[in-house]
């Protein structure tokens, strides 16, 4: 079989790429949406054709020998996007880091070069395969060139080859220069003969065979009109056919060793998708780099990015038994920074077992296999390195490490640092902070696993070692240390702490629950099917459509790629046109109801233990807030009486202990008043007032006794929706009202409270000046979208910048307090524990005997977590089950 060169046309991948993908960008502001479909198709390609050779050919300025034959040629093509134009000198470094070919050539476009090194290819024996969404390339297809042509977005392509086209146009691939000649081509400016289309001219090349023969022929068509234009448009048509021929004898040469496909240089890869922030193709990567371990050869074209280098192991030294584990322990007591690694069984830590333990200390590495020792061997050597008034561990992901050493019997205290951690703070809003991503990113070391498990543990250990000492400084050089050392990473000991202690399910009351969805749901789909006339699949968007716009005549208020849609937004809004509608979103959220929180919970309750351990996530949203998953226990419905009944089956573990719960209120106002320093805003606050019946007063020109329940809900949506920075359509759909009337609500709020206006003005300003903004407590997320040309990524920019210091402040305010309400539990003594924490409220499992003081102490610190301008305020309440809770007076 002949080998194969794959030829790709970078403008025409480049600009498909572009336009398939949503504008994605790097946290710098670098715009990198072409560049990551270009990969994505490229590694598409590699593994479908298995080329020998590869090249790719771009166009070289605007100025070609078709632009002298016709000065209009691709005239009217508008300029190519701003965010497109910086992204081909980032593909064609892409490309040089992957070792392939690149050929431009002045005078000429891509096309031209394609088709020069196809034939000179053909010469030499091999078999061409060419990329590209540009149909022009058929005309090169013969018996040795083939076309794969992109045809929607980069996941779909087709393979042409002679057949193909034969049976698609009824012509040979050299006729379809002929066919464009004929018909033109607007895109290119090319301008054929009036008034002949494509399937005109395919019938006259079938007929005639090429343009020639046409206008040899014109005297016998019937056609009177296309023959007068042919006659008239002859050298029209000529000029078309010479602009429409792809050049296949450009002044170059195919040189098969500069295209002779290699291994990547994966160093200046892995460089450039880390400046790229491509986090999802550095796993493939490092993979590749894994199996390849004779490294790559020369760089053909250097990439201007630093090298990256692999990870330099010091010798491990292997321990042979847990009393040498337990002698090196107490050695390391005395470092003040020794990492820890633990390779266990399973990623569900929880319940996982230990294989082996790595340590990390200046430059020594040990390693431990730990397969024949229990745990609670491993736990009690290790004892000196776990004491809670002294450690200096540091680990990757402490959360999970201190779950299992807990789980084990360690009374371990809080660690010195957690990489991971430290690189969210850094960068939030990437989507992951694995290790060796982060030593990619901050030491330029590429960690490889290998195949020995023990050597793999020494080299995480040693890595985050290293790779600690840079993120603290950086972190230092951020004003975020106290954050990072006072809050996140003494948090990581909380959420362990409850992730092990997990919440309590009565499956008695969940199963009382699902029977009760159940009868819901049957009697809202009987009511859908008599509104409907006619029973139908609920849960089928196609039938749903039919039922609502063909059959009922509702108007429509969207469309998708598949027809009209009956999404959650649409059905709302239709609510009040039909009562069907008002049904199927009951019917809807019934059904979640039933489906994730009463069968979906079911599953995922421990049999051990009889309670749902979710885990909390603390390195997930870009605010700073926690999230909870598998399950989520932050997304309980509230708004829905049958939701918010589901809370019944959250019980304590035993009998004599109560669930207890402690909630900020209106923690982002308070917030807002403190940081916009609007007296009116304080004020209400420092007098114990409503603030939604006192912003209504204010909004509404009232005394505070005539606000109506109507005017407090709106004043309260205004309040709200001022926080998360709410636009008057926004607040017209959530009131139900007009936009000019909700346009007026906004601006007589700010009127009266002018100091908030200024500071949201503000805070926009600083964030374009900076990059980022801060949370009170100093951390940042930095803002790219703020610096886009696209007006919608812009505005939603702004609204970060100004909500982001405000819910970000609420999460480092409840950090700061679970940290200190866990440290005074524990100094205490106290058997209550902190099971929850669902954004503004923290939920305990106590004793009866300890409720007053676990309610007082949270109310506590909770209140002085932060000093403010305007007081905190939290309710407690307690009871039976999460959802039978009563507020009492604390003694």
């Amino acid at each position: 079989m002949a080998a194969k060169l794959l030829l790709i046309d970078g403008n025409s991948v480049a600009h498909r790429a572009f336009h398939a993908l949503p504008l994605l960008s790097t946290s710098t502001g670098i715009f990198t949406n072409a560049v990551y479909g270009f990969t994505i198709m490229l590694q598409k390609a590699f593994a479908e054709a298995k080329p020998e050779y590869v090249a790719v050919a771009f166009d070289h300025g605007k100025v070609t020998f078709r632009t002298e034959l016709l000065s209009s040629y691709k005239g009217q093509r508008p300029e190519t996007a701003v965010e497109l134009r910086p992204q081909f000198e980032l593909i064609k470094r892409l490309l040089r880091a992957w070792r392939i070919a690149i050929y431009e050539q002045e005078g000429f476009e891509a096309d031209d070069i394609i088709g020069t090194l196809a034939c000179q290819a053909k010469e030499v024996g091999l078999t061409c395969l060419i990329l590209t969404g540009d149909r022009d390339a058929l005309q090169l297809v013969d018996e040795k060139v083939q076309v794969m042509l992109m045809r929607k977005g980069i996941s779909q392509v087709a393979i042409y080859d002679v057949q193909t086209i034969r049976q698609e146009y009824g012509v040979e691939p050299a006729q379809l220069v002929d066919v464009k000649a004929l018909m033109g081509d607007p895109s290119d400016n090319i301008p054929g003969v009036p008034g002949i289309g494509e399937k005109t001219a395919l019938q006259l090349i079938r007929e005639y065979g090429d343009l020639e023969g046409v206008l040899a022929h014109v005297h016998e068509l019937k056609k009177g009109k296309v023959a007068e234009n042919l006659i008239a448009h002859a050298e029209q048509a000529r000029l078309a056919q010479r602009l429409a021929t792809i050049c296949c004898d450009a002044p170059i040469k195919l040189d098969l060793e500069y295209c002779r496909r290699q291994k990547p240089d994966y160093e200046a890869l892995l460089s450039l998708y880390k400046e790229l922030e491509f986090h999802s193709l550095i796993k493939g990567v490092l993979q590749e780099m894994q199996e390849s371990k004779e490294g790559a050869a020369p760089i053909i074209l250097p990439s201007p990015q630093p090298k990256v280098r692999s990870l330099s192991l010091p010798q491990p030294r292997l321990l042979k038994n847990v009393e040498e584990l337990a002698h090196l322990a107490r050695d390391l007591a005395r470092q003040e920074e020794v990492a820890l690694e633990l390779k266990l069984t399973s990623p569900a830590y929880l319940e996982a077992g230990l294989e082996a333990l790595a340590l990390a200390w200046g430059e020594g590495v040990a390693i431990f296999e730990a397969r024949q020792v229990s745990s609670q061997a491993v736990v009690m050597a290790l004892a000196p390195l776990l004491d809670r008034d002294k450690t200096s561990l540091l680990f990757h992901d402490a959360k999970a490490a201190l779950a299992w050493l807990m789980g084990a019997g360690a009374r371990a205290g809080d660690p010195v640092g957690d990489t991971m951690v430290a690189g969210y703070l850094l960068n939030p809003t990437a989507s992951r902070h694995d290790l060796p991503e982060l030593c990619l990113e901050h030491l330029d070391v590429a960690l490889i696993e290998e195949p020995n498990t023990l050597l793999n543990t020494a080299r995480r250990a040693y890595s985050v070692f290293r790779l600690h000492q840079v993120l603290a400084e950086k972190i230092r050089l951020a004003d975020m240390e106290s954050l990072y050392k006072e809050v996140e990473v003494p948090l990581t000991r909380v959420l362990a702490a409850m992730e092990r202690s997990g919440v309590a399910v009565d499956l008695a009351t969940l199963d009382n629950m699902g029977a009760e969805l159940e009868a819901a749901l049957e009697r809202l789909t009987a009511e859908i099917y008599k509104l409907a006339g006619e029973p139908f699949n609920i849960n089928s968007p196609r039938q749903l459509a039919y039922i609502l716009f063909e059959k009922l005549g509702l108007p429509p208020v969207k469309r998708t790629k598949t027809g009209y849609s009956t999404d959650a937004e649409v059905l709302e809004e239709l609510a009040d046109k039909h009562e069907i509608a008002a049904r199927l979103v009951e019917y809807r959220q019934v059904m979640k109801l039933k489906s994730t929180y009463v069968d979906g919970l079911k599953p995922l309750i421990n049999p051990r233990t009889g309670r749902l351990h979710t885990s909390f996530n603390q390195t997930v949203t870009a605010t700073g807030r926690l999230s909870s998953s598998e399950p989520n226990l932050q997304n309980i419905p509230v708004r829905m009486d049958l939701g918010r009944r589901l809370r019944k089956a959250f019980v304590p573990r035993e009998p004599g202990r109560v669930l207890l719960a402690a909630d900020y209120s209106q923690i982002e106002l308070r917030i807002l008043a403190h940081i916009s320093g609007d007296e009116r805003l304080r004020e209400a606050f420092l007098r114990g007032e409503d603030i939604h019946t006192r912003t209504a007063a204010e909004v509404f020109g009232v005394p505070l006794e005539e606000v109506t329940p109507e005017m407090r809900r709106r004043a309260k949506a205004v309040n709200f929706g001022i926080v998360y920075g709410i636009s008057d359509y926004g607040l017209a759909r959530d009131l139900g009202i007009g936009r000019r009337e909700a346009h007026e609500y906004i601006e007589r709020y700010f009127q009266r409270y002018p100091k908030v206006k200024a500071y949201l003005e503000e805070v926009v300003q600083q964030a374009r000046e900076k990059g980022y903004v801060t949370t009170l407590l100093g951390r940042r997320r930095y803002l790219p979208d703020l610096f886009s040309p696209n007006h919608n990524i812009r505005a939603f920019g702004e609204r970060t910048a100004r909500n982001t210091p405000i819910q970000g402040s609420a999460a480092d305010i409840i950090k700061v307090a679970m940290v200190r309400i866990f440290r005074r539990m524990e100094e205490e003594g106290l058997k209550a524990e902190m099971i929850l924490q669902v954004h503004d409220e923290l939920i305990f499992d106590v004793p009866e005997l300890e409720i007053q003081r676990v309610a007082v102490l949270a109310k506590e610190c909770m209140e002085q977590a932060l000093p403010l301008e305007v007081p905190l305020q939290v309710d407690v309440k307690w009871g039976p089950n999460w959802y039978d809770l009563e507020e009492k007076s604390l003694a």
